[in-house]
């Protein structure tokens, strides 16, 4: 055969076999038209616009009313927390910051008067030989000033109920040593929190 006939014949299967795919799928699509038409000639009229409408205010008052009543029980919940903390826990707090010395100092005397009363704390931190116990001192001294002006409590009843160091900013120095070679210094600072509460009888 001549190459024309070959390209005529190739023509012809090509379109045979398009004709055989497009067929299910407009057959699909006749089939799909009445539905859809119906649908559209509902949602056409009055009644059916009110009814979407009327569906769709439903399901949206019912999901903002979940979350309003989740919302509500959430803030009773938290305003019952914060009344109580109020009510139970009672408390004088100092807060010391920028200390000059390291934490690990500082905590050794700490360890020694937390759970201890007023008086105890004072005669520990007078006669102990460490460096830190001036500055627990002042902050032992702000703590019961605070219990008696501030909150109305006995000085008499006050005892450490918490008081913790954490470690601050450390300033860095450098040494010049052997070699021309520079050593650094590191001069550490912390904060101290001291709280005070009132001994129950």
């Amino acid at each position: 055969r001549t190459p024309r006939r070959v390209v005529d014949d190739m023509f012809a299967a090509f379109t045979v076999t398009a004709s055989a795919v497009r067929a299910p799928c407009a057959m699909h699509s006749r089939t799909a038209q009445p539905h859809q038409s119906a649908r559209i000639a509902a949602f056409s009229t009055g009644a059916g616009r009110r009814e979407l409408a009327l569906s769709t205010a439903r399901r949206q008052g019912q999901s903002h009313g979940v979350a309003a009543r989740k919302i509500e029980a959430t803030a009773h919940r938290a305003n019952v927390q914060a009344t109580a903390t109020e009510v139970d826990e009672k408390e004088a707090v100092c807060y010391l910051r920028g200390v000059r010395m390291s934490a690990s100092k500082v905590r050794r005397v700490l360890d020694v008067i937390r759970g201890k009363s007023y008086e105890e704390c004072l005669i520990m931190l007078e006669f102990m030989p460490y460096r830190s116990c001036e500055p627990i001192l002042n902050a032992l001294f702000s703590a019961a000033s605070n219990a008696k002006n501030n909150l109305g409590m006995n000085k008499a009843k006050l005892y450490v109920s918490e008081c913790y160091a954490d470690g601050g900013a450390t300033m860095k120095r450098f040494q010049p040593r052997a070699q021309g070679r520079p050593f650094a210094i590191r001069k550490r600072t912390c904060s101290l929190v001291l709280k005070m509460k009132e001994r129950e009888d």
